[in-house]
C-alpha cells in the first residue's frame, strides 16, 4: 500500500521532512497528487504536489527517493512527470529544510532558490524556498543564496530541561484536539 510506504520514507528521513497525518496522505493519493518513481520493480520514492491550477503555482509538499536508489535520475524523473502535466501553471515551488542533502539536487535541476526563511522551534534552521519557471513571467523573482545551516537541538534541548513536553515526531495524536505543547 502507497501510505504506507510513504509513512516508512517519513521515518527513515525525518529530519528531512515534515510530517503529516496517514488521512492527509490517503487523501493526496486518491486524488493523483502523488507520484511514484520505481527502482527494481519496487516503488523507490514519492513527490507529493498541490493543485495544478493555470496561472498559479504548483507547489511540491513532499518529495523522497528512498536512500538506497538515490543518485541514478529517479528525482528527476518524477520532477519531469510533475513539469510534464504542470504546462498550465507558471511554476513549481517546494520548501527544504537547509540541513537536507536535497538542496543539491533542486539547484542541479535548475530550480533557483527565492526566499531563505527560519525553520520551526526543535531544530532551529533554515528553511529554503525553491522554484522553477514553467511559462514566461513579467518579472523574476530574485535568487537568493540558499542556507546550509546545520540541525541545532540545543535550544530544544533546553526547553525539555526545563519541564516542556511535545508529542514525538512519531506521534500522530497530536493533529486531532490533543494540545501540541504540554507542560509536565
Amino acid at each position: 500500500m502507497l501510505v504506507t510506504y510513504i509513512d516508512h520514507l517519513q521515518k527513515q528521513n525525518a529530519d528531512d521532512l515534515a510530517f503529516y497525518p496517514l488521512s492527509t496522505l490517503e487523501k493526496a493519493i486518491e486524488q493523483q497528487r502523488v507520484i511514484t518513481t520505481e527502482d527494481n520493480g519496487e516503488t523507490a520514492g514519492y513527490i507529493w504536489h498541490g493543485p495544478i491550477r493555470s496561472g498559479f503555482d504548483t507547489t511540491i509538499y513532499q518529495a523522497c527517493v528512498d536512500y538506497d536508489s538515490r543518485r541514478r535520475h529517479l528525482g528527476w524523473e518524477m520532477v519531469n512527470r510533475l513539469l510534464n502535466i504542470s504546462m498550465s501553471a507558471t511554476g513549481v515551488r517546494l520548501r527544504c529544510a537547509s540541513s537536507s542533502d536535497a538542496n543539491a539536487f533542486w539547484r542541479l535541476i535548475g530550480f533557483y532558490c527565492t526566499n531563505v526563511t527560519r525553520g520551526g522551534v526543535k531544530r532551529q534552521r533554515d528553511i529554503n524556498h525553491w522554484r522553477t519557471d514553467i511559462q514566461p513571467t513579467l518579472f523574476t523573482l530574485p535568487s537568493v543564496q540558499p542556507s546550509d545551516e546545520a540541525i541545532d537541538l540545543s535550544s530544544w534541548a533546553r526547553m525539555r530541561r526545563d519541564g516542556l513536553v511535545m508529542p514525538s515526531r512519531w506521534s500522530r495524536g497530536h493533529y486531532g484536539s490533543v494540545n501540541v505543547l504540554e507542560a509536565d
